[in-house]
């Protein structure tokens, strides 16, 4: 009898034995299954940050990145317009407005990207309007840099595709982004040798047209970019008062102005 019993009770602890066996495989397959989707997760977000990473070096404004875009941009805008030095549209327009500007500025790039195609729309096509532009290097080193390249383009009336390009491709103020390299690709993309681009660092005369347009700037009272000043062809201008650098608000001050006596 009692080696009866004693054989059930084996019996049981085996059993209870396999049942704990079994039980602990299967705990091990559940922790394995949750390990995989942790690592299939964990693979999916490198693979995300490879892909953010690589985007952010494609960034055009990356010196040594990918080439620069909006050359098309620039050139839709532009095609079939005088541009002759710093001027844009056509030299017999009775008003002229001219922007006081900084490439590194990123409100400036605003205006460019989001006002001023309307403005050669609605004003400049139909020679109501002319433009100038006067390029200021106040924000820092890589500003008069920019502005010097600019005027180098002017002289090759060029300057209005130069400065649209360099918007669409601007980088971070005075992150040391205008290289030599930078500014190779934006004067290719945007028409202009870049041999008189790079020279341009180095050139009095791009130098002098900075430092006046500094001055003119300073006697006009304008102390931000863009700042603009609306005149007669020949004649003095007169700061354009704007609400908002959007192109609605824009075209209603420019409207008014032009309609005042």
């Amino acid at each position: 009898m009692s080696s009866r019993q004693e054989q059930k009770a084996q019996a049981r602890a085996e059993r209870e034995q396999r049942e704990r066996q079994a039980a602990q495989a299967q705990r091990r397959r559940r922790l394995l299954a949750q390990l995989g989707s942790v690592l299939a997760v964990a693979a999916v977000i490198v693979v995300a940050l490879v892909l953010v990473s690589q985007g952010s070096k494609d960034k055009p404004n990356a010196s040594g990145g990918a080439a620069v875009v909006g050359a098309a941009d620039a050139r839709a805008m532009l095609d079939g317009v005088t541009q002759k030095g710093t001027s844009l549209g056509d030299p017999k327009a009775p008003m002229v407005l001219t922007e006081f500007a900084d490439l590194q500025c990123p409100f400036c790039r605003d205006y460019a990207l989001n006002v001023l195609p309307q403005v050669v729309q609605r004003y400049v096509r139909t020679k109501k309007l002319r433009l100038e532009l006067r390029m200021r290097g106040f924000i820092g080193p890589d500003s008069v840099v920019a502005a010097q390249a600019a005027y180098a383009a002017a002289a090759r009336d060029r300057m209005w595709n130069f400065i649209d390009v360099f918007y669409r491709n601007q980088g971070t103020e005075n992150s040391g982004y205008v290289t030599p390299s930078f500014l190779s690709k934006i004067a290719t993309a945007s028409g202009v040798p870049a041999k008189p681009i790079l020279a341009a660092k180095t050139s009095t005369g791009d130098a002098r047209s900075v430092q006046d347009a500094e001055r003119e700037a300073t006697a006009a009272g304008l102390t931000s970019t863009p700042s603009f000043l609306l005149g007669t062809k020949g004649g003095e201008g007169k700061p354009l008062v704007i609400s908002s650098l959007d192109a609605a608000s824009f075209t209603a001050a420019l409207d008014a102005a032009l309609a005042a006596p």
